[in-house]
């Protein structure tokens, strides 16, 4: 799997010395009333063709932020309804989903050869090579967006045969929430070892808490956990890669039968949270933001539980992030990270200009990357060391530490490694094992019967 760290971790090193700089420990951190704002580069780009007379534009606009009113989608709204507002010949119609019903439905799109004028796109090969390969993506010119400043090797998932297709928003990595309070009220350790994790959900359990929340329901977050258990028997993220090439097996391989029983011992334990089978994505957070899970198993983009004003403020003080715990053969330093969702134009938009045109502004570095950054709701994919302030709160530092400490990562997840197929069963095959469906042998065999399809 590509190795995404190595430039970046350069960059973010100067965290640090923004914080060092401002006098300010940054524990209140950055308010969620924080309005999103545009650049002043931006407003002054379109200021110059404000007396101009222009057609009117509608852009049709497909995105996986489905929750408007906090987070990064809060942060893509305020940049779209800014961008109307100095465009005012520009209505850009928004259609937001979940990431499951987003990509069901972006295939019926795709089925009938009409897709929105921008799309929410993912850098890997089970979303984007078909529409490339179908012909139905816009190709971009990279020089368009040299001042966006992307970091070396983020729109590589985002390209083929050297042409560019999309732009990604965001890097994103999997960690474990916490709840430092239901911890310490239970005197209970934060677990550090992949034993200790089993162990600490027992005692969770016992005391008549949920022990870990994540989205099980929509598949996606599961493969990953197993890719940390995986790496922590394995000690290598790429000999999953490996399998997925056909230079092994899953069965009969005694490093993924051991992360299999890890999982098994979790389930067996209840160290899943009640009806995690059936807990979307919204279902998940507000179990954790509630105080009624003590972990949550998803990514750094939930900066913003920090902050979320929807949750009680005991809860707000008291969330914490640590990277998934180690092994003897895999480090706290090893971690599932890849580039994450980000845009593309539709090859048939009566208005690409306009589209490219909105995708420039988006991308305007005070736009996207300090919005999200400063207002706590991820990691862009464009350098963003000049936006840290020395306020970031104590949960973006924790995340930023995480991070900036990475010497090895996963790459792409590996169920979008391939076909929709794959994908499919890959996702069901980890909902079994989580819930205890069928045994750690039987889900090797599944694990290689998905991988059959690729060949």
């Amino acid at each position: 799997m590509k190795k995404i760290w190595i430039t970046l971790v350069a960059m973010l090193m100067v965290f640090t010395v923004a914080a060092c700089g401002s006098g300010n420990n940054g524990t209140n951190g950055n308010k969620s009333t924080t309005e999103p704002s545009p650049s002043n580069e931006a407003k002054e780009t379109n200021a110059a063709n404000a007396g101009k007379d222009a057609e009117p534009v509608t852009l049709k606009f497909f995105t996986a932020l489905a929750d408007r009113s906090n987070g990064a989608g809060k942060i893509e709204q305020a940049i779209i309804d800014s961008y109307m507002a100095e465009n005012p010949n520009v209505k850009i119609e928004v259609e937001a989903l979940q990431d499951e019903p987003y990509k069901a439905k972006i295939k019926v799109y795709a089925s009938t050869d009409a897709l929105p004028d921008i799309i929410q796109s993912w850098g890997q090969t089970s979303f984007i090579k078909p529409l490339i390969d179908n012909n139905m993506l816009l190709e971009l010119n990279a020089a368009e967006f040299a001042d966006s400043n992307f970091v070396p090797g983020a729109t590589d998932g985002f390209s083929q045969d050297s042409k560019l297709y999309g732009l990604p928003r965001g890097t994103d990595f999997l960690v474990i929430y916490y709840n430092k309070k239901l911890f310490d009220d239970n005197g209970l350790t934060v677990p550090t070892t992949t034993a200790e994790l089993l162990e600490v959900s027992k005692q969770l359990r016992a005391k008549g808490i949920n022990p870990i929340a994540t989205n099980a329901m929509e598949g996606w977050s599961l493969p990953i956990w197993f890719e940390y258990a995986a790496q922590r028997h394995t000690g290598d993220f790429n000999k999953m890669d490996a399998v997925l090439k056909g230079e092994g097996k899953f069965s009969g391989d005694a490093d993924f039968l051991a992360a299999a029983q890890d999982i098994a011992a979790l389930s067996e334990n209840k160290g899943l949270a009640d009806g995690f089978l059936t807990a979307d994505y919204g279902t998940s957070r507000n179990l954790f933001g509630q105080g009624q899970a003590a972990m949550y198993v998803m990514g750094n983009w939930e900066a913003g539980l920090a902050t979320d004003e929807n949750f009680p403020e005991e809860f707000r003080n008291n969330v914490g992030a640590i990277s998934y715990p180690s092994s003897d053969k895999g480090k706290t330093t090893d971690v599932a990270a890849w580039y994450g969702g980000g845009y593309s134009i539709s090859k048939n938009s009566k208005n690409s200009e306009a589209a490219v045109a909105f995708l420039k502004y988006f991308f305007a570095p005070d736009n996207w990357a300090k919005q999200v950054w400063q207002n706590g709701s991820g990691t862009p994919a464009q350098k963003f060391d000049q936006f840290l302030t020395g306020n970031e709160t104590a949960l973006q530092k924790q995340l930023v530490d995480i991070f900036s400490a990475m010497t090895s990562s996963s790459g792409t997840p590996v169920h979008d490694n391939g076909t929709d197929e794959f994908k499919t069963k890959v996702m069901e095959a980890h909902q079994k094992l989580f819930g205890k469906q069928i045994t750690p042998e039987q889900f090797l065999t599944e694990m290689d019967a998905a991988v059959a399809v690729l060949k």
